[in-house]
């Protein structure tokens, strides 16, 4: 029997918390059982052993051994074990790095009841999964093992996990199942819901029904995969034939198939492509659920000594973030995903790349709701794909994105017509340009004046201020026909390079200098 309880251990450097949460919490009512705790992280990892608490609740900032280190060592020790963060204001980068080790609950200081009764309730729930899915899977397993011909079901079990063979007793297990000495693939599929394992018996059924002109030497399901080891073929001809078998069964369960198909070897190297086929299975967080996945998708020989910085910018998200842009937002983050997936790396860090993200998302977009605004990072742990994690980063993105357009925008308007009437002040100074008034007037970031300009004015920086100096040109030629060419130029800002303004005025006008002045001389319509 199980026990039903769970046990709790509370690390804090202040004894009026520790004690607090102790004496606070009705852990009966619960089913917990309180087994104590520790002032420090390092009291707590020497207990940890004799306790081997299910859930540890800890601060982040301790003596000898903070929260984090603690967090890092236990999940070592006791992989199970749930954690629940306490962490005061200013502190969301320590409560930030905890979610990229894993950790999914976290709670403000200072805290009450409510808060973390609801804290426990949710890893409560969390466990008892975790041991529903344990006890049902060991008992599905063993009916599977009673119903399956226990010979071959065994024998590809023991090649998978790489048992040791005799000589001898191999080959009298390829004799009495007519295994032939020949290239051989290995085929694994994982179904990408929560199922029945009445639906990986249709599978099987459905599998060995469609390759029944081939002959499948082996099949067996370990834990929630379906394996069948099957005598060598084209890839393409194997790729088609898969793809049968996957339409058939989502058409019918509407359960997603994701598939992985080996390279060829013969049977004494089962072990090393049924390795491979599993790597293979990983990269469906690149290439997405549902996909047939074969060595011609992924290079694990690149992907393991894939470990070198991906060099990822995201200030242009933030700025499109901040000044109200969506198609900038979709631009940058598909740019940014693109480049996730291009480069490929170990998907651990390209999770942590995605939390990143949203943190400095969080963190300089909405400044003064940064800790409400950690439990937005806890979902993308949970999710499987790049592409999921993308949609999910763009939602919480453009949410903010909205909320900035609305709040800004008519922020944004003034400092634009700000940036006008100074253009108009300065229309004469040769020196004027975007930088310069950033660094005069304005004090801001270049970039992001450039970016607020165009999207005011729908006009670039550069193309309105050359435009309004032609127009300026226009009106003294007008007014001043003596003027020489190299005078207006002057006057209108291009500085004494006359020729770059006759250029430029040609341009924009259709006419050079020489011409418009003479045109307006005779009173010639332009």
């Amino acid at each position: 029997m199980i026990d039903p309880s769970y046990k709790v251990f509370v690390v804090d450097d202040e004894r009026i918390i520790r004690e607090g949460i102790a004496k606070l919490i009705d852990w009966d009512r619960l089913g917990l059982d309180f087994t104590g705790c520790a002032p420090d992280g390092l009291s707590a990892y020497e207990q940890m052993l004799d306790i081997r608490p299910d859930i540890i609740i800890t601060d982040v900032k301790m003596p000898r051994m903070d929260g984090l280190e603690l967090i890092q060592q236990t999940m070592k020790l006791l992989p199970d074990a749930k954690f629940v963060v306490l962490s005061g204001h200013g502190e969301f980068e320590f409560a930030s790095k905890a979610m990229q080790h894993g950790v999914k609950h976290y709670l403000l200081k200072p805290c009450d009841e409510m808060d973390i009764t609801h804290v426990l309730q949710q890893v409560i729930s969390e466990l008892d999964e975790q041991r529903n899915k344990i006890s049902f899977y060991q008992l599905m397993e063993n009916q599977l093992a009673e119903a399956l011909p226990k010979v071959k079901e065994q024998l590809l079990r023991d090649c998978l996990l790489n048992r040791t063979f005799f000589k001898h007793e191999m080959e009298h297990y390829k004799k009495i199942l007519h295994i032939q000495d020949e290239k051989v693939r290995l085929i694994l599929f994982q179904l990408e819901a929560a199922f029945e394992f009445v639906e990986l018996y249709a599978l099987k059924n459905i599998s060995e029904e469609l390759i029944k002109t081939r002959n499948v030497m082996l099949s067996t399901i370990v834990g929630d995969k379906f394996i069948i080891l099957i005598e060598d073929m084209e890839l393409q001809e194997m790729v088609n034939m898969t793809s049968k078998i996957k339409e058939e069964f989502e058409s019918k369960y509407k359960v997603d198939l994701t598939l992985s198909i080996s390279n060829p070897c013969t049977f004494e190297d089962i072990p090393k492509i049924y390795h491979d086929a599993q790597q293979y299975l990983k990269y469906r967080f690149y290439l997405g659920e549902s996909s047939i996945i074969t060595s011609e998708e992924v290079d694990l020989e690149l992907s393991s000594t894939a470990t070198e910085i991906v060099n990822l910018n995201y200030n242009n998200i933030v700025m499109a973030i901040k000044i109200g842009n969506t198609e900038d937002l979709k631009d940058e983050l598909a740019y940014f995903f693109d480049k996730l997936r291009e480069f490929r790396c170990e998907i651990n860090m390209a999770i942590s790349y995605c939390i990143e993200l949203i943190t400095t998302i969080v963190r300089q977009t909405m400044p003064d709701k940064i800790n409400e605004n950690i439990p937005k990072i806890v979902p993308i742990l949970q999710m499987k794909t790049l592409e999921e994690i993308h949609r999910y980063i763009f939602g919480v993105s453009h949410v903010i994105t909205k909320e900035n357009y609305e709040v800004y925008s008519q922020k944004n308007r003034m400092l634009v017509h700000s940036m006008v009437q100074h253009i108009q002040e300065n229309l004469g100074n040769e020196e004027l340009s975007l930088q310069w008034l950033a660094k005069h007037y304005f004090y801001m970031n270049v970039d992001y004046l450039g970016k607020l300009f165009r999207k005011e004015m729908n006009e670039k920086f550069s193309q309105y201020v050359t435009r309004v100096r032609i127009e300026w040109a226009k009106e003294l030629m007008t007014k001043f026909n003596n003027y020489k060419v190299y005078e207006i130029a002057e006057q209108t800002g291009f500085g004494r390079d006359s020729q770059y303004f006759s250029n430029l005025f040609k341009k924009y006008t259709g006419y050079t200098p020489v011409e418009y002045k003479t045109m307006i001389k005779h009173d010639t319509h332009y």
